[in-house]
């Protein structure tokens, strides 16, 4: 189901860079499957055969990889046949996120857009709007198969069963692992920066009500990651972005300009370009304040202080890193850096070598000193380290791999209950293969 699911989220995109052509009097294109109104043509088995053979998943096959691919092509059809009939509606702004997804993979790959245009003839906006039915109809499928399997769970006692019906020399291997803690200050900036970005972003803002483009002026001017983009952020859940951003945002009307304020990543001045139910659209710019050497200097006093009062058990690490650490990613795990399955153990080549580099110079159970990490080529914040512990390579077990297990138990009856439903549909669907791939065991109702 791994390799299937890897190919049916690749599908959509390979259209975009198949270049085939019909020879004259040659014929290129059948369709080899029907379910109910729906088709698959040969064109479509064998976009998604190549592009199987050309990712890692074609190492770790064995059997037939086109019965396979079509198998997964008719029951994918299948889903999207039921979501017709259970009415399964993907709200516009969905679609649109998923479209701007793809357009920055392309734009990526490209690097402009006039090398897309030069290589098929057409703007991206024009190759996203043709993908857009089938980006919508992949959305439709993932929404019925969510469907089918969200109220899947499992207990206790089917982990501990899964565990003991696989044979003791059959259970995985896990590598070494490591629960490590960090606790990360950034540096406060002095109020006088922060008031002269505001006077900047303010000059900015009033170039741009007297008629300069919004995002010209974010390319030229925003230090965030989106400049390049315009300052264009695309739709948001809320709850999803900064809580000051996205208050600044939805207190505007679609195409007013906020005032300067600041948020915990800088300062900004935002436009709000549409509201859609529960999502938002938005660009901004966003100007960094650089703290000095004394500001850095004063987080990591502020850290060794705290430092000092976790070895002298006046509070735990996990409460003064929930209290304290400006790392929202690790904080709500009271510090400490989370792995696979909601596990708070990393595998040693899942961190970060300059973090594993300072652990192989501490012990166990260890907090070290307070030290300053380069984290942007323009900033700098104070960290402090707890390395609580290291786990050897093992075999997998239940007192240590509990929630992985619990995790592939869920999967497995998610994929039975999937395989049960399909199994269902496909007596009440028509489903017609060609002769030809009649050895794929496919169910036909002819």
């Amino acid at each position: 189901m791994k390799i299937t699911r890897y190919i049916a989220s690749v599908a959509v995109m390979f259209c975009i860079f198949s270049n085939a052509r019909a020879q004259e009097g040659e014929v290129v294109d059948k369709i080899i499957a029907k379910i109910d109104d729906k088709i698959i043509l040969k064109s479509d088995l064998e976009q998604a055969y190549l592009q199987f053979l050309s990712s890692q998943s074609a190492l770790q096959f064995n059997g037939d990889a086109r019965c396979f691919l079509l198998k997964d092509m008719v029951e994918s059809k299948v889903m999207l046949a039921m979501s017709e009939i259970d009415s399964v509606i993907v709200d516009d702004s969905r679609v649109d996120y998923e479209i701007q997804g793809r357009a920055q993979q392309i734009m990526q790959r490209f690097g402009s857009e006039e090398a897309i245009r030069q290589t098929y003839g057409k703007s991206l906006d024009q190759i996203m709007e043709e993908l857009r039915p089938d980006i919508e109809e992949q959305l439709r499928i993932q929404e019925q198969e969510r469907d089918v399997v969200a109220e899947v769970t499992v207990t206790p006692n089917e982990v501990r069963k899964l565990y003991n019906d696989i044979p003791r020399d059959s259970l995985p291997l896990y590598s070494e692992e490591y629960e490590i803690g960090i606790i990360m200050k950034k540096p406060e900036v002095d109020d006088e920066v922060i008031e002269e970005l505001k006077k900047k972003l303010l000059g900015i803002r009033e170039r741009i009500l007297k008629g300069e483009s919004f995002e010209i002026m974010a390319t030229l001017n925003s230090q965030g990651p989106t400049s390049a983009n315009g300052g264009n952020l695309g739709f948001a859940q809320r709850g999803a972005m900064d809580p000051a951003y996205e208050a600044a945002a939805l207190s505007l009307k679609p195409g007013e300009i906020s005032m300067p304020f600041q948020s915990s990543f800088g300062v900004h001045i935002t436009q709000l370009i549409e509201k859609r139910g529960n999502e938002y659209n938005s660009r901004h710019i966003i100007l960094i304040p650089k703290p000095t050497q004394e500001d850095i200097q004063e987080a990591t006093q502020y850290l060794d202080s705290l430092r000092n009062e976790i070895i002298a058990e006046k509070i735990s690490f996990e409460e003064a890193a929930k209290q304290y650490s400006d790392d929202e990613s690790t904080k709500v795990n009271g510090g400490f850096i989370s792995g696979q399955f909601g596990s708070l153990r990393v595998p040693a080549n899942g961190l970060d070598p300059e973090l594993y580099f300072e652990i192989d110079k501490m012990k166990e159970g260890e907090i070290s000193k307070a030290a300053t990490v380069q984290v942007s080529a323009d900033n700098q914040v104070a960290r402090i380290i707890f390395y609580k512990r290291r786990i050897a390579p093992h075999r997998a077990n239940l007192s240590e791999d509990y929630e992985k297990l619990k995790a592939a138990t869920i999967q497995m009856k998610k994929s039975k209950k999937r395989q049960e439903y399909l199994q269902d549909k496909m007596k009440e669907v028509y489903i017609e293969v060609a002769p030809e791939y009649n050895r794929c065991g496919i169910i036909n109702n002819n």
